[in-house]
């Protein structure tokens, strides 16, 4: 069995990994590369010769499936069933051309395994920012590879990620493992239950708060929601309220993922006497609203930004537009990447003989103790055989 790391391994977006066996190849994630810590965009010398019989997504962000358009369409691609639901709602509201390769996609399930050729590979759910994402276990010639994609512990399901690990302690060969953090001097890793109290507290202040998030962001959704349980209502528009109803009906079960009070925004329904929370875009009709609010009652409006400093810096000018009628604008956020302490907590659940770093700019900032010599670093387009 071998691992070719064909791009990320000192890049934090756009990572591929390819898994073989000498009959099957199958590549995990195909993304889109991201600007770098400093704002830079880094050069894309993605460059994969080798036949492959299936691309498998561990989520939908754009840095884990943002190539898909150039896999070829005799390719069969996987994703997890509630992702691929959500992703073909996105193209849908875009009116993506994907759209149709998006809905034939396979879906899979949290641990169901399935066969691509000789490889056996099983999904295992994890906690991240984007909604139904997965680690993935895959087995072949009497090994076992562990992919973690993106993780954390620190979010909704986070406090179920190291007993799952736990159950395959001693069994992996190699983990590759996600260490995005581990780029970051101070990275913002927060429970997403801290950022709810938060909220809560100054919801409690605030008769009508305005939430900026991605909408494809379930888990912060959900915990605005949370915290505005003193409210009339959670206000959203058409698009996200589709995204909410795919995620009510979804397999993936949680009390917080019901958005009991959640509805689509109409004006008749401004004068509520409890006020609202909104969960609001960077678009001219979100923007209408919110200016109308803070022109209007200005001591009673608040403004939380509750997005990444990488997407603040790319849209600054739309940012500023938005919230400039705005007297009280605060930022509450936590990232969607596991901490260096969580890295060392799940290499240490699983206690693979050996631990490859990728998907961040500083591999060599990896610290596991005891287990540090395991530590294997390797270079884009560089195979390790596994023995």
């Amino acid at each position: 069995m071998k691992i070719k790391l064909y791009r990320g391994t000192h890049q934090i977006g756009g990572c591929v990994t390819g898994i073989s066996t000498s009959q099957t190849r199958v590549l995990i994630d195909m993304g889109s590369v991201l600007p770098d810590t400093a704002g830079n965009m880094p050069d894309d010398h993605l460059k994969i010769d080798e036949p492959y019989d299936a691309v498998i997504f561990t989520h939908n962000h754009v840095d884990h499936i943002g190539l898909m358009e150039f896999i070829s369409p005799s390719v069969p691609l996987y994703i997890g069933e509630g992702a691929r639901e959500l992703f073909r709602l996105m193209k849908e509201h875009e009116q993506s051309p994907l759209l149709p390769r998006v809905s034939a996609m396979h879906a899979y399930r949290d641990r169901e395994s399935f066969f691509v050729g000789d490889l056996k590979i099983t999904p295992i759910v994890t906690d991240h920012s984007a909604y139904d994402a997965y680690m993935l276990l895959i087995e072949g010639d009497g090994k076992k590879v562990l992919h973690t994609g993106d993780y954390r512990t620190h979010g909704i399901k986070g406090a179920a990620v190291i007993p799952a690990l736990e159950s395959l302690t001693g069994q992996v060969d190699v983990m590759i493992t996600e260490g995005t953090n581990l780029s970051y001097e101070k990275p913002v890793t927060r429970p997403e239950t801290e950022l709810a109290h938060a909220a809560q507290v100054l919801m409690d202040r605030f008769p009508y708060t305005f939430v900026l998030t991605s909408p494809s962001d379930i888990d912060r959704l959900a915990v605005f929601h949370l915290a505005s349980e003193g409210k009339t209502a959670f206000f959203c528009d058409t698009y996200q309220m589709k995204l909410i109803d795919a995620v009510r009906t979804g397999r993936i079960v949680s009390p917080l993922y019901r958005f009991e009070r959640a509805q689509v925004y109409l004006e008749e329904l401004e004068n509520t006497p409890a006020g609202f929370c909104m969960a609001v875009r960077v678009n001219k009709a979100f923007e209408s609203i919110a200016g109308k609010y803070a022109a209007r009652d200005p001591e009673k409006c608040l403004f939380i930004c509750s997005v990444s400093e990488g997407f603040l810096k790319k849209h600054r000018t739309a940012v500023d537009r938005m919230t400039s009628g705005f007297r009280y604008v605060v930022k509450l956020h936590t990232s969607g990447h596991c901490s260096a302490e969580a890295i060392w907590r799940a290499v240490r659940a699983v206690q693979p003989k050996k631990v490859i770093p990728i998907h961040t700019e500083k591999p060599e900032q990896i610290r596991l103790g005891a287990l540090q010599n395991r530590v294997l670093f390797l270079e884009d387009g560089e195979t390790y055989d596994i023995l």
